[in-house]
């Protein structure tokens, strides 16, 4: 035995994840050759967030079809979609349900072939007992070989196909996997991510996390229309210096173009087309040229010559004729659009979580935060958190639609707020980060619920940067409290009926 041809006959293991050996190895349907080409074909087109296109050597026709139409009746294969830990996940789910179904198979294909060998015979008993009224013979019943492998097949094609139609593909898990999963994806699209979800299945990790903290502040929002609005007037309106854009213009343009044509003329001789009258020497007809050997009808063929009345053969030909043509098309055009264009600057928010915006300014401040993100990624603009609280506590949080910015957008969402308030520290350091070139166009954000004191210091230097760099420092008081966030925001926007709203 060739160990070479062995080798190649299982290097599909190779592409097999080994959490997935054991199951394949030891499963009972179809040779294992077929079963491993079956299993990389399907995790292969699973990871491409499809179907196989072809019928696959394993499973059974009647599986891959039901198979295929529950995956996509769930929607599972567009989580499937370059995330291999869910495919893996869901292939050994699938071997294990597959490896159930071929044994209820092998016990429901012997209770049908049974069924169909007793209905058999007792048809050819009913047969031979005819046969005995007309004979005095009498034989015993015995099914040819031919007709056992019929009932075989058929019992083999009816098992697997009551066996594919009971569904139970999966277990509960993966619904509520999928509730999950359903529930955030429309979060994840606002905040312009694509999140792989696969890599903690459980659904633990959701709640524990406060991925469905997400799903209760984008409900939050909905309820909370002006702080929208509030978002969307961040950042000065700042003109582009980049390259001009290329604009593409379709334009009507007539030109003149030098065309040939066939034209059909006698002064191209090319074929006979019969008789006509010309002056034409070389075309008259011999009785025409009989003429001038007459001494008086010589002068007859000289009037008829002049009279362009000389019997010819008519000719004709086709001949390349040129001549100028004015067309009119419609042709792209690229020009050069404005040099200057314009989009809104990043923002900058220093948001309040000190112990008295515990409760539901809380929830509200956490809804802007995600909201604050929703924007910057669909409109591709910077978003910089300061968090704070007492004197020196204050921590940085740069919000990017990416997944280090979800990570630290949902160690955001899970955090207590707590402490005292010190809004100048925080405020201070947002003014140093807009003389950076990067943030030179951004608005400041304050959220706080007023509870704390103001410098004149501070006062000046944003009066100062709003007289230089047209700076404006938005403010989104929640609560009762705002005397100094009077003296520093313009426009202050006040919320006290978020108050009543519930957590």
């Amino acid at each position: 035995m060739r160990l070479d041809g062995l080798d190649s006959s299982f290097a599909l293991l190779d592409d097999v994840p080994e959490t997935l050996v054991p199951a394949l190895v030891t499963n009972p349907a179809g040779t294992l050759h077929e079963r491993l080409h079956g299993l990389v074909a399907m995790r292969s087109s699973m990871l491409s967030g499809e179907t196989p296109r072809e019928l696959l050597p394993w499973p059974a026709q009647q599986v891959q079809e039901s198979l295929h139409e529950y995956l996509n009746a769930q929607g599972l294969l567009k989580y499937c979609h370059g995330n291999e830990e869910v495919v893996d996940a869901l292939l050994a789910d699938m071997l294990e349900v597959l490896e159930n179904k071929q044994l209820e198979q092998h016990r429901l294909q012997t209770v049908l072939f049974e069924q169909y060998e007793q209905a058999a015979l007792q048809d050819l008993r009913e047969k031979l007992a005819k046969r005995a009224k007309k004979s005095a013979s009498r034989g015993v019943p015995v099914l040819s070989p031919e007709v056992v492998a019929e009932l075989e097949s058929r019992a083999l094609a009816t098992s697997w196909s009551q066996v594919a139609g009971a569904g139970g593909w999966l277990s509960d898990v993966w619904e509520e996997r999928l509730v999950v999963w359903e529930t955030l994806a429309s979060v994840f699209s606002d905040l312009g991510m694509v999140v792989h979800l696969g890599f903690d299945l459980s659904k633990g990790f959701f709640q524990s996390h406060g991925w469905l903290d997400m799903v209760r502040l984008k409900e939050v929002l909905a309820l909370l229309p002006q702080l929208q609005e509030v978002i969307r007037t961040l950042g000065r309106m700042k003109a582009s210096e980049d390259n001009p854009a290329i604009e593409m213009i379709m334009e009507s343009m007539t030109t003149t173009r030098v065309q040939k044509r066939e034209v059909k003329t006698p002064f191209v001789p090319m074929e006979t087309r019969g008789i006509t009258r010309s002056d034409s020497i070389s075309r008259m007809l011999p009785q025409e040229a009989a003429l001038l050997g007459h001494p008086v009808l010589k002068k007859l063929w000289h009037a008829k010559r002049a009279e362009h009345a000389l019997l010819s053969y008519a000719v004709e030909g086709i001949e390349l004729e040129t001549f100028a043509a004015e067309v009119t098309e419609d042709v792209e055009v690229k020009r050069a659009g404005k040099s200057r264009s314009e989009e809104c600057g990043p923002m900058i928010i220093c948001l309040d979580t000190s112990g008295s915006m515990a409760g539901n300014p809380e929830t509200i401040a956490k809804a802007l935060t995600l909201e604050c993100l929703s924007v910057a990624a669909q409109e591709k603009r910077g978003c910089y958190v300061y968090l704070f609280g007492s004197r020196d506590e204050v921590k940085e949080l740069e919000l990017s639609p990416n997944e280090q910015g979800l990570d630290r957008l949902i160690g955001f969402l899970s955090m207590s707020f707590g402490g005292g308030t010190d809004a100048e520290g925080p405020l201070q350091m947002a003014l140093e980060r807009c003389k950076s070139e990067a943030w030179q166009d951004a608005d400041i954000l304050l959220v706080s619920d007023g509870e704390f004191p103001s410098s004149s210091d501070l006062a000046s230097k944003i009066t100062r940067r709003k007289q230089s760099h047209a700076l404006s420092v938005h403010g989104v008081l929640i609560g009762s409290g705002g005397h100094a966030m009077e003296e520093l925001c313009d426009p202050l926007h006040r919320f006290d009926s978020w108050l009543d709203l519930a957590p």
